[in-house]
């Protein structure tokens, strides 16, 4: 067993932190800039 010597660090309090507005945004413009690329690719290489 190990045992508590009592000098272990506290955690420290979480910084309250704010997303930036690209952070947020950055998640839901995600699936559209794949399906651009797909379509992109599919244009070049595909002819669609």
């Amino acid at each position: 067993m190990t045992k508590n010597l009592g000098n272990a660090k506290p955690n420290a309090p979480a910084r309250e932190m704010k997303p930036s507005p690209l952070g947020r945004i950055a998640p839901a413009l995600f699936p559209l800039v794949v399906v651009a690329l797909c379509y992109l690719l599919g244009k070049q290489f595909f002819g669609f």
